[in-house]
């Protein structure tokens, strides 16, 4: 079976080549590049609006204590509109790909519904750094492609258990009942991708910006390279199958 090209992701949109961010113009630059993916946060407010925000605080306040109104006027006296799920998804749908990530669980039903409203199941997957909250999306809607991410910093007194399950999370990522793995580029080694391809996981390697990691990572087959610079993976994935094609023709 010939393997399908690694897939370019671009990572909070074109966020290189935009002003911010995980908003509207870094999504659409992404568009016009015609990167494969776009990956993009997900938060709730304390009124329960989806917003596509990465940082848990902003303006000194957790995301999640803050109405979508007083984030609205925080970001508008920092010079930018943060974009609700829902915008983000009809401005991707028919697009591109969406690559969503929950940043904590709890509302998984919401992000559902408005999944189901614009979108069919090939146009989206979701993931997280959470294990329950991929679970919950299985359990929800079984049919939804779902990753689980590797990488999270983590300095308590289960940090050497934790990175174990992360160089090795086979099992978690059946408990979780996952489709994909999405590893920091840091753990994404020939021997990994080449476990996780054996068990049938497609890998997903974040955060690639540099042009002789990204040539590295597709020597190693990930199937999919997230980045802040789309034009730039796109660039080193075309010199490096048309270097191979050009090998094999020869």
């Amino acid at each position: 079976m010939k393997k399908n090209r690694t897939k370019i992701v671009a990572h909070r949109g074109a966020s290189y080549l935009a002003k911010r961010d995980n908003t509207i113009e870094a999504f659409q630059l992404a568009i016009d590049l015609k990167a494969d993916m776009v990956e993009f946060d997900v938060r709730c407010t304390s009124d329960r609006k989806l917003v596509v925000f990465h940082d848990s605080t902003f303006a000194d306040q957790p995301i999640a204590y803050q109405t979508f109104a007083e984030l609205s006027g925080h970001a508008a006296e920092a010079g930018f509109q943060v974009p609700t799920f829902e915008d983000v998804v009809k401005l991707c749908h028919g697009k591109i790909f969406m690559d969503i990530e929950i940043k904590t669980p709890g509302y998984e039903k919401e992000l559902i519904h408005i999944l189901h409203k614009y979108c069919n199941y090939d146009e989206y997957s979701v993931k997280s750094f959470e294990d329950p909250a991929v679970y919950h999306i299985k359990q929800i809607d079984p049919n939804i492609r779902t990753g689980l991410l590797l990488g999270k910093d983590r300095r308590d007194v289960g940090y050497i258990l934790w990175r174990f399950k992360e160089i090795f999370p086979t099992r978690r990522l059946r408990q979780a009942n996952c489709d994909f793995v999405s590893p920091f580029h840091f753990y994404a080694t020939r021997f990994f991708i080449y476990r996780m391809h054996r068990k049938h996981y497609p890998v997903q390697v974040w955060t690639v910006n540099k042009e002789k990691l990204a040539k590295r990572m597709l020597k190693y087959g990930v199937d999919m390279l997230i980045t802040d610079k789309p034009d730039m993976g796109m660039a080193v994935r075309h010199r490096y199958y048309h270097g191979k094609q050009r090998t094999v023709n020869a």
